[in-house]
């Protein structure tokens, strides 16, 4: 919007919008919001938020006539696009294959053909308009009837008949409006001369080509910085309809669904759904951040990293949305015919009829039957690439030189759906070694943000995944290789004494799995404690395939059992003794099956510490509550409180800050249990109902009060016997056991003298003994029942609760991401031209889509904005000027959302 009078003249009219209770929907009032602004900016700032929720609050049917003039105007130009986006300098002439209706159609219109330049301009307004009133229609609970009403009620039309002098020449269209605005939007991203070029041999109509080569194409189709921000424009709009995720409760949003969701995943037409998918994922998979000058970012955008930015999340956004059960897909326009096919057999008729009764996602439908090995190969590649940039990125001798693409949350959950529905990509990146570079990945990201609350929902997913995946037998048997890697990985990543006290060669991957599970649990200072059975399931999971476990491996499993173990932790909360049980049914599985020669490690090592085992078969209830008592008297010991909502964890938080992964300090057995305060996030909200939270509180919120029935209901039933049967056997084959000295804990390893640390460690007494070890009968150390037992793997749990916390973290990922990219693109001196003559700045505004808004599905809080800086520069002259006036008592510091 050039002029200070164009601006003045767009600001009255959204004053008239609230001001005016009822302009007619003939009015040609309504024209100017697609033909006067030139930006999204002028929208976003010209029509402010106050002013959408005055209009939607004082005068609900102005806003409705908005609505429905935006989308009819769409719908027009779109049917009309044959005239509107051929080049003026190429005049249009039809053909054979098309009526001369749209000619005259335009003609009866009394409206000229609007050249490209013009046309972009009031489709890309259309848009805007769109994308800024939708998400304060969603906010608004009250309003979910007129709502359905007009988007998806009998009388709602799709057609361009509240449009002034459109009635004539035109088909009817009986679709509903949702179903319009959808259908539109999806074939505007597929225009030529709006989002793909005009090539010769494609249709001048909408054209369902694939934007980028790879995964169903060979062939490139070009484009230009002006398609992608149109492209970018088209996506965000998309994005912001199908954002009323955001403002349902978790509990209520996977059984409720999303209407607008619903219609585009459940869409059949097979030239839409494949045409969206694989550009989609193509335009994702290809894009390489690559090495660029070092600070580059800082001067520079990259319009080419928002469109896939945008890609992404509706990608991600469409393949995890799961149809409820009872969506009435009639209702939504989508028109399934229920003929049979007369030439299928019975059976294939069954299954079809059934196939119409329940709703099918076709994105996931169809994202689920890649098979080409090139295909799979594309998609490992690509996604492998992005999450290992931040990894590469924060690895540079220059802090902050190379700019991190922020895709973690989406493309996890990208990798999870296709190890869930993909059967042939899950064989293909395992039986190829691929997937070792993931599990890496993973715990990578785990590892990083383990202590960061906003991002506990990654470290969620990163956990889940690994789960899901470890129930893979294939999978288990091949972490059995050997990581030679290991010095590659950034420094935060690396295990202490890898090389001395791992298994020959430095360990294999399932010893840096084993791990990393207990960094994380040791390291988390109790903010993981939500995911500690989930961490300790994935042990499970491996446990009857892994082999040739390292020493330094074997040793933190016992001392991560030592701690599960201690008195105080075990009768801080009802549920705690799981997490030991869960340890002991690994360890089981580790030397049970046939397994205990190829683990002869970590026999040996619970030999050592038998009276670890001893003990807890011998622990009484008297005995936990006098330690517990003892302990509360001792000065200066963290013990168990009854605080309401104090997180147990295991080590103090002093310990736990300095332990890297691997590290060589490890509590005593007897060591003190630390306390931390329980933050709850919105990402948490859904956790699985199977985990088991460390809390010293129960259920009904009240203090946990041990008593001796609940001790006596699950001591019985410790999964003890293989372990304490081994302890009886194994010294009457290796006589020498009887020998050895018992394992030493942490602390009074380092008071020991070196003498007696010498003759504790004898490498050639330990050598001969895991020798015997490993060469003993397995009839003569485990009976039948004991060497065969195996426990079905423990996969994730999708209930109701898991899938509204998945749905919480991707939108608050989508936020997030909205408002980052928002104020980094429009403070960055490159910018995209458009064809109407302005900046389009590849499409966002300075204004987040959902900033402002009362989101409900996850927890936003205020934080203070952050100052100009060496990496941000720009807006330092404004910075000083504001802390001025901030001195003298003028203007309030202002804050952005984070989630």
């Amino acid at each position: 919007m050039g002029a200070s009078s164009s601006k003045l003249s767009f600001k009255q009219s959204v004053f008239r919008l609230f001001e005016e209770p009822n302009i007619l929907p003939t009015d040609p009032f309504w024209a100017q919001f697609w033909e006067v602004p030139e930006s999204a900016d002028d929208i976003f700032a010209l029509f402010s938020s106050s002013d959408v929720r005055r209009t939607r609050d004082a005068a609900l049917l102005n806003l409705e006539h908005l609505l429905v003039s935006a989308i009819s105007r769409l719908v027009y130009l779109l049917r009309h696009s044959q005239i509107h986006y051929v080049p003026t300098q190429q005049p249009w002439q039809p053909d054979a294959a098309h009526s001369s209706r749209s000619t005259e159609s335009a003609d009866d219109r009394g409206e000229q053909p609007l050249s490209a330049a013009r046309a972009t301009k009031e489709t890309l307004n259309c848009m805007r308009i769109i994308t800024r009133v939708m998400p304060f229609i969603y906010e608004k609970p009250e309003l979910a009837d007129w709502q359905h009403d007009l988007f998806w009620g009998a009388d709602s039309g799709g057609g361009e008949d509240s449009i002034p002098g459109t009635e004539e020449g035109d088909d009817a269209d009986d679709r509903p409006l949702g179903a319009a605005l959808l259908d539109t939007l999806t074939d505007f991203l597929f225009l030529p001369g709006f989002a793909i070029p005009l090539a010769q041999g494609l249709p001048t109509t909408v054209a369902y080509v694939i934007w980028e080569t790879g995964i169903g194409s060979t062939t490139p189709i070009g484009t230009t910085n002006q398609f992608e921000s149109n492209k970018i424009e088209t996506l965000k709009t998309l994005l912001a309809v199908v954002s009323q995720a955001m403002y349902y409760p978790a509990y209520v949003l996977p059984i409720e669904g999303i209407r607008f969701t619903s219609y585009l995943v459940c869409n059949p037409d097979k030239r839409v759904v494949l045409g969206m998918l694989c550009s989609l994922l193509n335009t994702t998979m290809k894009y390489n951040p690559g090495w660029r000058l070092p600070y580059n970012h800082v001067v520079f955008s990259d319009p080419r990293q928002l469109l896939v930015t945008y890609a992404l999340q509706l990608l991600i956004v469409l393949a995890t949305y799961s149809v409820p059960e009872d969506e009435n897909l009639a209702a939504l326009g989508i028109h399934i015919s229920d003929e049979a096919d007369g030439s299928a057999t019975p059976t294939v008729q069954m299954l079809q009829n059934a196939a119409r009764k329940h709703q099918k996602n076709w994105y996931r439908f169809y994202l689920a039957r890649l098979h080409r090995i090139q295909d799979l190969q594309f998609l490992a590649d690509g996604m492998s690439r992005l999450l290992n940039q931040p990894m590469q990125a924060g690895a540079s001798y220059l802090p902050g030189s190379q700019k991190q693409v922020e895709w973690a949350p989406e493309l996890v959950m990208l990798f999870w759906e296709l190890i869930r529905h993909n059967s042939r990509f899950r064989n293909y990146i395992i039986s190829s070694d691929r997937i070792h570079d993931f599990v890496v990945l993973f715990l990578y990201y785990a590892h990083t943000f383990r202590l960061d609350v906003s991002r506990v929902g990654l470290v969620r997913l990163c956990v889940y995944v690994l789960q899901t995946i470890s129930c893979d037998s294939v999978f288990s048997v091949r972490l059995n290789k050997s990581f030679d890697s290991h010095h590659a990985l950034p420094s935060s990543m690396r295990i202490s004494r890898w090389d001395s006290f791992s298994a020959g060669s430095g360990g294999t991957y399932a010893d840096y799995l084993l791990l990393s599970i207990y960094s994380l649990i040791t390291t988390s200072k109790g903010r993981l404690s939500a995911l500690y059975p989930s961490l300790l399931e994935i042990q499970i999971n491996l446990s009857p395939h892994i082999v040739n476990i390292g020493w330094l491996t074997c040793t933190r499993l016992i001392h991560l059992f030592s701690t599960l173990t201690t008195t105080s932790f075990v009768v801080a909360n009802e549920s705690n003794h799981v997490l030991a049980d869960k340890l002991l049914l690994a360890m089981n599985g580790m030397i049970s099956n046939n397994n205990h020669q190829a683990n002869a490690n970590l026999l040996y090592m619970i030999m050592r510490a038998r009276r670890l085992f001893e003990a807890f078969r011998d622990l009484t209830f008297e005995r936990c509550m006098e330690d517990v008592r003892l302990q509360r008297r001792s000065a200066g010991v963290a013990g168990a409180t009854d605080r309401k909502d104090d997180v147990v964890i295991i080590f103090n938080a002093d310990e736990a800050a300095d332990v890297p992964s691997g590290a060589d300090g490890l509590p005593d057995y007897g060591g003190n249990i630390g306390k931390g305060k329980g933050k709850a996030s919105a990402e948490s909200d859904g956790s699985k109902e199977s985990s088991t939270s460390i809390r010293q509180s129960s259920e009904d919120g009240e203090p946990f009060k041990p008593t001796q029935s609940w001790f006596d209901s699950w001591h019985s039933k410790l999964h003890l016997n293989i372990i304490l049967h081994l302890l009886d056997v194994l010294p009457t084959h290796i006589p020498r056991l009887n020998m050895v000295p018992p394992l030493p804990s942490a602390s009074s390893s380092a008071t020991t003298s070196p003498t007696r640390r010498a003759r504790n460690e004898s490498p050639a007494r330990d050598a001969e003994i895991l020798a015997a070890l490993r060469h003993l009968d397995d009839e003569a150390v485990l009976p039948e029942s004991y060497a065969r037992e195996f426990h079905e793997p423990i996969a994730f749990e999708w209930t109701v609760a898991a899938k509204g916390w998945y749905y919480s973290v991707l939108w608050s990922a989508i936020f997030i991401m909205h408002e980052v990219v928002g104020s980094e693109t429009t403070s960055g001196i490159a910018s995209v031209t458009g064809v109407a003559g302005g900046a389009v700045n590849g499409g966002v505004s300075a204004m987040g889509v959902w900033r402002g808004t009362k989101v409900v599905l996850f927890r936003v809080q205020e934080t203070k904005a952050a100052g100009p800086s060496l990496l941000r520069p720009r807006g330092a002259v404004d910075a000083v000027a504001k802390s001025v006036l901030d001195r003298l008592g003028g203007g309030p510091n202002q804050a952005q959302q984070s989630s």
